[in-house]
């Protein structure tokens, strides 16, 4: 429905406390395979990108409840992963249901914003990812199980891993230089940046573990 609530207190029973609620976008565009309602949060300062089955990405400040900005995507495709920039906060990341990786500057006018676009995904982009640091890579990885690592400062990768078949969730840690890929295969593989495979997870914990579902969305722990 392009609702967001935020929540606190959400780890303490019987302590949890809606703060706030907002319309992150309206009209959102009829389609057969929509992205539907796709959001980035960044915890440190409240910023919230929010995109989906619309032409546009809208920054919110969730700490005024105010819209700052709306950048038109220019794409024909819906968005399907969107990643910020968590130092400036000036540069803003989206991959698309056409398999491209627009880059867009904040600080630019609405038509000079997109400042980039990177074709070489030939399908459905997963998840785009920000490493942090002012060197960090662009890592964008979509359901063909193809892997990615961009320059920012060029429109070819630098790299290209082949993972899991059926990539359906990617994620990247913050601090340690893994990532895991999880399949509609019912198979979560761990690959560190070289793309060398670490290990592979098919079924739950204990003794007489079940094996796992489709994967349709991971997290990392931010330390361990």
């Amino acid at each position: 429905d392009g609702a967001v609530r935020i929540w606190r207190n959400y780890s303490i029973d019987r302590k949890l406390e809606l703060v706030t609620s907002l319309q992150a976008l309206t009209d959102m565009l009829p389609s057969t395979r929509g992205s539907g309602l796709v959001i980035d949060w960044e915890q440190e300062s409240g910023m919230l990108l929010a995109s989906g089955d619309v032409r546009i990405i809208r920054v919110w400040d969730t700490q005024r409840e105010l819209r700052l900005q709306d950048i038109p995507t220019g794409a024909d495709s819906c968005v399907t992963s969107l990643a910020c920039d968590s130092v400036g906060r000036s540069l803003l990341i989206a991959g698309c249901g056409d398999g491209s990786v627009r880059l867009y500057d904040r600080r630019l006018g609405p038509q000079e914003c997109r400042v980039m676009t990177l074709r070489e995904h030939q399908g459905w982009v997963v998840k785009v990812h920000l490493q942090k640091g002012g060197d960090g890579n662009i890592i964008s990885g979509s359901v063909a199980g193809d892997v990615k690592f961009w320059d920012p400062r060029f429109t070819e990768s630098v790299n290209t891993i082949n993972t899991v078949q059926s990539l359906t969730s990617l994620e990247v840690h913050e601090q340690a230089e893994v990532l895991a890929c999880g399949s509609s295969n019912q198979i979560i593989s761990v690959y560190n940046l070289a793309g060398d495979n670490l290990s592979t997870i098919k079924y739950h914990d204990g003794f007489m573990g079940q094996r796992i579902g489709p994967i349709s969305c991971m997290a990392m722990h931010p330390h361990r």
